[in-house]
């Protein structure tokens, strides 16, 4: 029992031992990386970069817009809620691609059906606010108005 009792201390020991010696090489290459050369203004750079990023992102999704948005969401009698569109009829200067590759690119959703462009749909009435007052002012396009979207 004493022997086994050494055996098993003994690989402990050498356990440790490697162990040790792999933390060491990890620490040594740390050291002597670009990482470690790193200075606190570099952390706070970063950290101001993040700062104006989030910054950025809250002021453009804040809470009483989104709050505001949600109540403007009319529910159907099933809890679904209503959606709407935007239909833009064939024009002579742009194309129905033109356009809605300009609405992709600048986050608003479509799709073509008949001789129809349809811009959404959209629960939110707000967001077709927004694409029409977009067409208008980008391609002097004048839209009808916002319709409920029905299948």
């Amino acid at each position: 029992m004493k022997e086994l009792v050494k055996y098993f201390l003994g690989i402990v020991i050498i356990a440790t031992i490697i162990y040790t010696l792999y933390i060491s090489y990890n620490v040594f290459k740390f050291v002597s990386s670009e990482d470690s050369a790193a200075s606190i203004v570099d952390y706070e750079l970063k950290i101001s970069l993040l700062d104006e990023e989030i910054n950025e992102l809250e002021s453009k999704f804040n809470e009483e817009q989104l709050r505001d948005n949600s109540n403007s969401i009319v529910m159907n009698y099933d809890g679904t809620p209503i959606s709407w569109v935007i239909s833009l009829d064939k024009t002579d200067s742009y194309s129905f691609d033109e356009i809605e590759n300009l609405l992709l690119e600048n986050g608003f959703i479509s799709f073509k059906k008949s001789n129809s462009l349809f811009i959404g749909p959209y629960i939110d009435k707000l967001q077709l606010e927004e694409a029409k007052s977009f067409l208008n002012d980008s391609l002097s396009l004048s839209t009808s108005e916002i319709k409920q979207w029905k299948i």
